[in-house]
């Protein structure tokens, strides 16, 4: 009989493996990402009923035995967020949460600023009744990447470290933010836009959902993420394309 322990955590997405089974990756306050082995999941609907489904919140029983991955035992479903399954605008939206904090999320480590912020974010998600604001996601976003220890610098030009005096900025993930033109290259934006992204790094989600967005760049945020972590997120070009046609 192999060690047991009780874990909560938000199911962040799945792999299949051989022929039955799933490694789950979960997001847990205490210990981080978590990967845990699903016998037989893909061989029964029933055993797990859907409650490892991406997003859900969940109570596991872990069992670690000789493999190098432990098993799931037992499964309880605490939040399911039925809701924001209902249309494929909230459903890209939660699958690109899962992924953003997943993506900094680290294994082994406490990750509970990263575990309330995905939290919140999917209850909002699944309460809402029209598609978030934009301002919404560079909240999700910057917040993530503060709470990552990589906070984006978007008060003052991060290479010459001189305040913005005009608009003609850019951003540039390599220097860790925004810059001004002549220190560096990346996406044209305004000290209006700046002022708007660091506004809703420091402002409670539930305040960001139906703000108008300042014009400026949509993903400037999402490829300072995917500059550190070397590759962009597989789910910004559902949302992004969601978001071109509405």
């Amino acid at each position: 009989m192999g060690n047991r322990r009780a874990v909560e955590g938000i199911v962040l997405g799945h792999v299949n493996y051989g022929e039955a089974d799933r490694i789950v990756r979960f997001l847990t306050a205490e210990e981080g990402r978590v990967a845990a082995m699903a016998r037989g999941a893909r061989r029964s609907k029933k055993r797990f009923a859907g409650m490892l489904d991406l997003g859900n919140r969940v109570s596991l029983q872990l069992t670690t035995g000789k493999g190098r991955l432990p098993v799931i035992t037992e499964v309880s479903l605490v939040q399911g967020h039925p809701h924001l399954r209902k249309d494929l605008d909230r459903i890209s939206q939660m699958t690109y949460a899962c992924e953003l904090v997943g993506a900094l999320a680290r294994e082994a480590h406490p990750e509970h600023k990263l575990f309330g912020l995905l939290n919140v974010a999917l209850v909002l998600l699944n309460a809402a009744t029209t598609a978030p604001s934009p301002v919404f996601r560079w909240g999700l976003e910057t917040k993530a990447l503060t709470f990552a220890g990589l906070t984006p610098g978007l008060r003052r030009c991060m290479v010459c470290e001189q305040e913005f005096e005009d608009d003609n900025l850019r951003y540039n993930p390599a220097a860790g933010g925004i810059v001004h033109a002549h220190c560096g290259s990346g996406p044209v934006l305004s000290r209006e836009w700046a002022a708007q992204v660091e506004n809703a790094r420091r402002t409670p989600l539930t305040d960001l959902m139906d703000l108008d967005p300042v014009s400026g760049p949509l993903w400037a945020i999402h490829d300072h993420l995917g500059w550190h972590v070397g590759h962009s997120l597989k789910s910004q070009a559902l949302l992004a394309r969601i978001a071109e046609l509405g």
